[in-house]
């Protein structure tokens, strides 16, 4: 069994979806969708007769990939030049691994900052079940003489 790509099937390059259908499927705004497109990011976008921008299944590749590399903080020059690259083939091949293997690199970086932010949330979460159940006091409260901690994150 072959593994599912994030851009299974999305080869055709016949213009088809409009800035709202690309945002809705993508789960973006309509806002996002557009500063992309007008930041020169998306390439061969196609276009009415009455001039308005229409995307393909290839597009929204270019989409998902620019919002992963966004997510990342990679800057949106950044990104314009790691597309330019790609355009311009093979020869950059070395240039657009180092840039995705930095990005991962901050990407897990990110994880593990989250992991540890989620941590302290679940004792917070079970800190304050505790007192809505009425089983302890308030003993992260400034206002009462009787704190011992902050409460913020479990001892350990």
């Amino acid at each position: 069994m072959t593994k599912k790509t994030p851009f299974e099937g999305l080869t055709d390059s016949t213009s088809k979806y409009t800035v709202k259908e690309v945002a809705d499927k993508l789960g973006m705004t309509t806002y996002t969708v557009r500063y992309y497109d007008n930041a020169g990011l998306i390439p061969d976008v196609g276009r009415t007769s009455g001039n308005i921008h229409m995307f393909s299944d290839l597009n929204l590749t270019w989409f998902k990939l620019i919002h992963c590399l966004r997510a990342t903080g990679l800057s949106i020059d950044e990104i314009r030049r790691y597309i330019r690259m790609c355009l311009e083939g093979d020869a950059t091949i070395s240039e657009r691994a180092e840039i995705i293997f930095k990005q991962e690199k901050v990407l897990r970086e990110q994880l593990k900052m989250l992991k540890k932010q989620m941590e302290i949330l679940a004792y917070k979460k079970v800190y304050y079940q505790e007192l809505l159940a009425g089983h302890t006091t308030d003993s992260c409260n400034p206002q009462r003489q009787d704190v011992t901690e902050p409460n913020i994150a479990p001892k350990r």
